[in-house]
């Protein structure tokens, strides 16, 4: 449900639209990058991070009385960094072939060759592609070949995403499924960076973009064109959109259960809950920054009659434990229930006299 409200700014009347839970805010003024950054920092939290193809649905939704292009959260940065396509991976190891050029002024993606070694690759060259298992050492080879980009959406439809590799047993591991083959791996090259300082990896450019043309250094929303982004002059004068913090908060404290539930009842609403697929879909987004390995849930465990329960509300069929937790497995002493910050961000049982980061719920519903 879209949701409208006015705002009075520099003696001017606009309205801004914002859509369900995915908490973006367009906003019909016209301002250049700078301005619209300036303005989304004081009245929400910052210009737009796109995470996945369904904050584009949602954005596209809210867009759909506009024709105008709109400023997103994506501008040039200072340099060329290899990222892991899977958010909140570090780029901690690198497994180049001996020989490779390591090259600092374009777009590539990255390939394991059929000796396990890495080298770098246009991104539209068709590949097979390994994919993240949902969860620790599992990897899925998919016997197709795709783009970098195609093979990327491929992956977070079937699992977390293109598969990210951090030690040498791993690489031999993605070396073993790919049946000796030249395979996509996860992880690209590129300039740009989020205004937020996010991670996303999510990229939906247009055809023919970005192409890297001078002072084209920031990114706009095209609507006629279902959203896809075009590189812009930032002096350019558009609408933007804003993304606020949503119904929900990262705390960066550890807690224990107990004390992270009080924490979120008496600053915020309580512990969150998840109840369908893109409540994790959020919370996911939000654990990515945690600095503890899991982070709370509201998802309790009861002793003594054995199952699990959200502690405002009523049962729910979604459900995305590790494999071995959840109701399949009798605990047999005080747990609660935790996600994943990173990885497949699956659900697990922990004592809950662990100390973690949480999420809170700011508001009911």
């Amino acid at each position: 449900m879209i949701k409208q409200k006015y705002f009075v700014y520099n003696s001017t009347v606009f309205c801004s639209f914002t859509l369900g839970s995915s908490d973006f805010h367009l906003i019909t003024l016209t301002e250049n990058y700078t301005q619209a950054k300036n303005y989304c920092r004081v009245m929400y939290t910052d210009l737009a991070t796109i995470y996945n193809l369904a904050d584009m649905d949602n954005l596209v939704t809210l867009a759909s009385n506009i024709t105008e292009n709109a400023w997103i959260g994506l501008e040039m940065g200072a340099m060329w960094m290899w990222h892991w396509s899977l958010p909140g991976q570090v780029t901690d190891f690198f497994k180049w072939k001996s020989g490779e050029v390591i090259t600092h002024d374009q777009e590539e993606c990255a390939a394991m060759d059929q000796f396990g070694g890495w080298f770098v690759s246009a991104c539209g060259v068709l590949r097979k592609f390994v994919c993240q298992g949902n969860h620790t050492g599992y990897f899925i080879f998919v016997n197709e070949s795709k783009s970098w980009w195609d093979a990327q959406s491929h992956c977070r439809n079937l699992s977390p995403d293109l598969v990210s590799i951090h030690s040498e047993a791993e690489n031999m591991a993605v070396l073993n499924v790919s049946a000796s083959q030249s395979v996509w791996i996860g992880l690209f090259k590129d300039p740009w960076i989020w205004s937020d300082g996010s991670n996303s990896s999510f990229r939906f450019w247009r055809a023919s973009q970005p192409s890297y043309l001078h002072n084209q250094d920031c990114v706009a929303a095209v609507f006629q064109d279902n959203g896809k982004w075009n590189e812009q002059n930032c002096s350019n004068q558009l609408n933007f959109v804003c993304r606020g913090e949503g119904n929900m908060i990262l705390i960066q404290e550890n807690m224990t259960w107990i004390e992270a539930l009080s924490y979120c009842r008496k600053y915020y609403f309580d512990l969150v809950d998840i109840k369908t697929k893109n409540i994790q879909d959020q919370v996911a987004q939000k654990a990515t920054n945690a600095t503890s390995s899991y982070v709370w849930l509201g998802l309790r465990y009861t002793v003594q009659f054995n199952f699990w329960f959200w502690i405002r509300s009523t049962s729910s069929c979604y459900q995305n434990w590790l494999p071995g937790e959840g109701p399949q497995r009798d605990y047999g002493s005080a747990v609660s229930g935790a996600m994943e910050a990173t990885g497949g961000q699956q659900w697990v049982g922990l004592p809950e006299t662990e100390k973690l980061n949480f999420i809170c719920s700011t508001c009911a519903g």
